[in-house]
């Protein structure tokens, strides 16, 4: 009977301490669980210092710049006759552009001077043949002379004006020509316009309540959209109205380097309004929460959590501000969204 008795102590003192193992077992691996959880892998980037800017971006075609655009029209009613070049053609000074035949009426006004003119001269020839008889004085042989002069301006004035062919005055390139061969063309009305590439700007619309950062001499980066290629300039001009057809208000910027601008092809312009220096981290650094960014810096194996003031951002980096930050720490850019402050953390190689 003592024996049984022993043996059922035994046993119970067995089942006691297997209970009480694997209650403790059980009571410990959550917290190995816990302390597991609090190491996080992630990857770092040295925090620099960066010199960004804010952008306006426009969009705008290369063009003549205001006022050097050489319009040809002419001064007399006409026909065009012929055009000898197209759009986009370059010409040098002195090339023949087009050929006219003057109006009906243009023609009588040069005819009737040119009769005038032959009047005169006979007329004087008349006024001498009776000086010589002694038919006439000789004030009358000097207002005969003052006539034939009178007539000869008038008809060399008509000639030089009414012109049949047109010339280029100056080099350049032809952007845009009103007429066609057999048009019928006003006194005064523009036939075709030439470009000098020498002066040659570009033209952007941009917002209206942008106008307010830009200013004559601002620097600008143009971009040819259609030969992935940049060049820099400057604003030249701003319009004080706005254009009705884009609802914009025009710039122009002058291009540093003008071989590689196309007249009538498209840019786009990046212009700096705000310039700033400061701490830059990579965009996928930050964070967002509770109405303001954060940041993660490693040190030591530990995560730090910061409050950051962002100035400015691009596509790549954002330039912060935090008393407690320095250009030699190194940032959280992957896996800042497991963090917590003060958290042990492992960086990956």
């Amino acid at each position: 009977m003592k024996r049984v008795v022993l043996a059922i102590v035994g046993f119970a003192i067995i089942i006691i301490f297997i209970v009480a193992y694997l209650f403790n077992k059980n009571k410990s691996t959550p917290d190995n669980l816990s302390n597991k959880t609090l190491i996080a892998t992630v990857n770092v980037a040295p925090i620099e210092v960066k010199t960004m800017s804010k952008y306006i971006v426009a969009y705008g075609i290369v063009e003549s710049k205001p006022g050097t655009a050489n319009t040809v029209s002419l001064n007399f009613d006409a026909t065009i006759n012929k055009l000898y070049v197209v759009d986009g053609q370059n010409v040098v000074k002195g090339q023949l552009l087009f050929s006219v035949i003057p109006s009906p009426t243009v023609q009588s006004q040069l005819m009737q001077a040119e009769n005038s003119l032959n009047s005169a001269r006979e007329n004087l020839k008349i006024v001498q043949e009776k000086f010589k008889l002694h038919l006439v004085s000789k004030q009358d042989i000097l207002n005969a002379q003052n006539a034939l002069s009178q007539a000869k301006i008038v008809y060399d004035n008509l000639k030089k004006t009414y012109i049949d062919k047109v010339y280029s005055s100056i080099d350049g390139v032809v952007t845009k020509i009103n007429y066609t061969q057999g048009s019928s063309v006003a006194s005064g009305s523009p036939i075709l316009s030439i470009a000098d590439v020498k002066n040659i700007a570009i033209k952007c619309g941009v917002e209206p309540e942008d106008v307010n950062f830009l200013k004559p001499d601002l620097p600008a980066t143009i971009s040819l959209i259609d030969y992935n290629k940049k060049i820099t300039g400057k604003i030249i001009s701003i319009s004080n109205i706005i254009d009705p057809a884009t609802h914009l208000i025009n710039i122009y910027i002058l291009p540093d380097a003008k071989k590689d601008l196309i007249l009538n092809s498209y840019v786009e312009v990046n212009i700096p309004i705000l310039t700033k220096t400061g701490l830059g981290v990579p965009k996928s650094a930050l964070l967002y929460e509770d109405g303001h960014y954060v940041i993660y810096t490693v040190k030591n194996g530990v995560a730090k959590k910061h409050v950051v003031n962002v100035i400015l951002k691009n596509e790549d980096y954002a330039l912060v501000s935090s008393p407690d930050l320095t250009d030699k720490d190194l940032v959280v850019t992957q896996g800042a969204y497991e963090l917590k402050n003060n958290m042990n953390v492992k960086v990956q190689k």
